[in-house]
């Protein structure tokens, strides 16, 4: 374990868009080939090329959805127009599953509709005890595809100068940060796991208590680690930070879930994260 020196801050005065809602084709299409790139080689690698599959089935997913006022995840899990995202994963991935995988979507495929919609709900309102830990992701991909789509055609919320540590579009905490290149080079966003929105946080402070005097950046390896953990001292959490200027087709979840071990080392130093990954949620 490494620690590392606190990141330099963005340029002051340079002007940055305070929300970001990705394109989700090119979002997933790019997480896909990102997940299948890293599982060469990796000893997660049956994982990895899972999650790829999964993310494939969601960007198969999109399409219109009608405009609302706000992001409620609570009120669109309940609502279960995300089941039929759920019942396409199931169908698109199992196929290809590995043989220890098979009979969780087995799980899935035959799970009625009220039991679908509690364990939406669950996940929804951040009870994640609540749910089988080996379909939960599954879930929360449907859950996260219909979210993410609303959030699309939902109106953006005014931040003025906040940077709030949780995402300002849906509520759901981040799953990590990404230091972005041009046309953004250089500034830091925080990522939500659920409607694949980023939002603006400066740099060199922490993204769950603002602290910027007791950070420590731990990694395997070098400085110039592509994914780091900014620990907290203060408020003794942490969350990873991406950086695209280390390595340009790096991806937030994707590098962010290939880097497990890491978040095992922070939270041998005594360190809890301050996110989650949606595929590996906690509980």
């Amino acid at each position: 374990m490494t620690t590392i020196p606190a990141l330099r801050p963005a340029p002051e005065g340079s002007h940055f868009d305070p929300l970001l809602r990705p394109d989700l084709g090119g979002l997933y299409a790019a997480r896909a080939d990102r997940l299948r790139h890293l599982a060469e080689g990796h000893e997660l690698a049956g994982y990895l090329r899972l999650a790829a599959d999964v993310v494939q089935a969601q960007a198969d997913c999109l399409g219109p959805v009608a405009g609302e006022d706000r992001v409620d995840p609570v009120a669109i899990a309940g609502a279960g127009r995300w089941i039929a995202h759920l019942d396409r994963i199931v169908a698109e991935v199992a196929p290809k599953a590995p043989e220890t995988a098979r009979e969780h979507f087995s799980t899935l495929a035959a799970m009625d509709r009220a039991d679908r919609l509690t364990a939406g709900k669950a996940l929804a309102e951040g009870r994640f005890a609540d749910v089988d830990p080996a379909l939960a992701p599954i879930f929360w991909a449907a859950l996260s595809v219909e979210v993410a789509m609303v959030a699309r055609a939902a109106p953006l919320p005014d931040l003025g100068t906040q940077e709030p540590t949780t995402c300002p579009v849906c509520g759901t905490a981040p799953a990590a940060s990404v230091i972005h290149i041009s046309p953004r080079q250089g500034f830091r966003y925080l990522h939500c796991p659920l409607c694949e929105c980023e939002w603006h946080m400066v740099r060199a402070k922490c993204s769950n208590c603002g602290d910027a005097k007791t950070l420590d950046y731990l990694s395997f390896d070098t400085a110039d680690a592509t994914v780091r953990a900014e620990a907290c001292g203060a408020c003794g959490g942490y969350l990873k930070v991406v950086s695209q200027e280390r390595d340009p087709a790096a991806e937030v979840v994707a590098d962010d879930l290939a880097t497990l071990a890491l978040d095992d080392a922070s939270v041998a130093e005594g360190y809890g994260r301050s996110g989650f990954n949606p595929f590996a949620l906690p509980g």
